[in-house]
């Protein structure tokens, strides 16, 4: 059963729960006295997490299709009035059809958190498992948990409560709301915490629970410093924010985090992820991605034959489907326009429902990581080397570095997309330039970078493109910056309803500027 926290916990237990105990189910009391019990609390906990965090449907679809990474034409997930153009504000009535939008990483991120507390108050009141090095472990993952949880719930929501391991629940009815800026710093802190508990205890965390993935030591704290630098350059909600991130602090972490993909270990009905399944989803021949499916905004920029030029001077109302032709080998086979890409191929068929918006067709379906099983049996990517380098490229440029940043941004591009490198000057101004401005020119080294780190993100994470997208102010005009608080847990605290998004409304996004560099370069405006 799902935990309901903070405050639900306390004031809907009585009337939801069943009265009957059963005696074969955990609960902190009887587990955390039994030291192996504790230890599979905290081994259990990244499950809750990893639902919410960018691989499970809620709020993937939404942010994604929101962001314009992909598109689809259906209800499900509350994509459909999310992503409408023009943009509207978002619904949050507790009685909304699509409340779990909110209210599921709301939840299960506050379960999370729950759940790795009990055992670090029963470790703080004395509590050994087995020995000092597993006491280390079950502390030092249940750190790491508890930061990312506090860091997504900072990255999706304008505010939340911060609640460790210190903090009395009886005393949450009456707290106060922290802003997101907080929250973030709170996880920081905690995932901090959980590197020094791993910087001074050696241990191993193997594949089957845990984090899902074997992981050493060294390797637990490499992947906690890249989780830090996600929260320091994902927080900001508008381009002032994002120009003012630490970005040199996000380049240490960096360079201290991951040097090989966080991708844990599927395991059917234990962990999966439910967001690549649908994107690459085939139900029907001949209708790949038959759910949702790469958006132009996504893919365009790298069409050479003015399709998607066109396609973007078109009224809304009015864009159809089109056929990109491009040099990008993610997209397009060597055979021709219809041949398929390593990451994405053509497909002719209008899968949506036209009196939903002609504007959501796309003729592309995603296959990267395969249309099988792989999305529950195999390697799932989560956390790639690739996103580190090109954060750390974005940073490299926010600092006056660009130079630094051309061979990061060059190593997917050449390797994966088969294009030749940029320079400081950005790609090579020659027929097929990839990427191009909405005018048609040759793009930038920015307008680069960000399209690189779209196409090699698409299909890990259903929100990074959400996130980059509010920061560069790439969100079409009054997009939601983030969720307000469920109007279920508002109601429960007897707190003012609340939304964000639509005309006017406050946490609208502005219109977009997206060929605006952050520094001076090159063919920037």
């Amino acid at each position: 059963m799902r935990k309901l926290i903070p405050a639900l916990a306390l004031l809907l237990a009585a009337c939801q729960e069943l009265t009957v105990t059963n005696q074969n189910e955990p609960d902190r009391e009887r587990a955390t006295k039994q030291p192996l019990a504790t230890e599979a609390f905290v081994a259990s906990a990244f499950r809750s997490w990893w639902n919410v965090g960018g691989q499970d449907d809620y709020p993937s679809w939404a942010f994604s299709t929101i962001a314009h990474e992909v598109t689809s034409g259906f209800a499900d997930f509350g994509q459909l009035e999310l992503s409408a153009e023009p943009r509207s504000a978002w619904n949050n009535s507790p009685v909304n059809a699509r409340n779990e939008v909110a209210e599921d990483p709301w939840y299960d991120l506050y379960a999370t958190i729950s759940t790795v507390n009990d055992g670090l108050i029963a470790m703080d009141g004395g509590l050994v498992i087995v020995d000092a090095a597993r006491t280390a472990r079950t502390r030092a993952v249940a750190k790491l948990l508890q930061g990312i949880s506090h860091g997504y719930l900072g990255l999706y929501f304008d505010q939340a409560f911060v609640v460790d391991e210190t903090v009395s629940l009886d005393t949450m009815l009456n707290a106060a709301f922290v802003p997101y800026p907080e929250v973030i710093e709170a996880g920081i802190a905690q995932i901090d915490a959980a590197i020094t508990v791993a910087g001074t205890n050696n241990f191993t965390l193997p594949v089957d629970s845990w984090l899902f993935s074997t992981m050493t030591r060294d390797q637990f704290v490499r992947l906690a410093n890249s989780f830090a630098a996600r929260l320091l350059a994902y927080s900001p909600r508008t381009r002032a924010e994002r120009a003012a991130v630490d970005w040199a602090e996000v380049i240490r972490r960096i360079d201290a985090g991951v040097v090989t993909d966080f991708a844990p270990i599927g395991q059917p009905d234990i962990l999966w992820h439910d967001w690549q399944r649908l994107v690459a989803r085939v139900r029907t021949a001949p209708k790949p991605s038959d759910f949702g499916r790469p958006s132009y905004w996504l893919l365009g920029p790298a069409d050479s034959a003015n399709g998607f030029v066109n396609w973007v001077a078109t009224p809304v109302a009015n864009r159809v489907a089109f056929q990109i032709r491009t040099k990008d080998r993610r997209i397009q086979g060597a055979t021709g326009p219809a041949s398929p890409g390593k990451y994405v191929g053509y497909n002719l068929n209008n899968i949506f429902r036209a009196d939903r918006g002609t504007y959501r067709f796309s003729w592309y379906y995603f296959h990267r990581f395969g249309t099988g099983d792989t999305w529950r049996s195999g390697p799932l990517p989560a956390l790639t080397v690739s996103e580190m380098d090109l954060l750390k490229a974005e940073a490299l440029i926010r600092l006056g570095r660009a130079s630094e940043a051309v061979p990061l941004i060059n190593k997917t591009r050449v390797a994966n997309g088969q294009l030749l490198p940029v320079t400081i000057d950005g790609p090579p101004d020659l027929p097929g330039c990839v990427p191009r401005k909405l005018n048609g020119a040759c793009g930038s080294l920015w307008d680069a970078l960000r399209y690189e780190k779209g196409i090699e993100g698409l299909g890990v994470s259903g929100v990074i493109r959400y996130f980059d997208a509010r920061g560069w102010q790439t969100l079409a005009t009054n997009s939601i910056v983030h969720l307000p608080v469920p109007g279920r847990e508002l109601a429960v605290l007897q707190r003012p309803l609340y939304t964000f998004g639509g005309p006017g409304g406050e946490g609208s996004a502005p219109a977009p500027d997206p060929e605006r560099c952050p520094v001076a370069l090159p063919r920037c405006p």
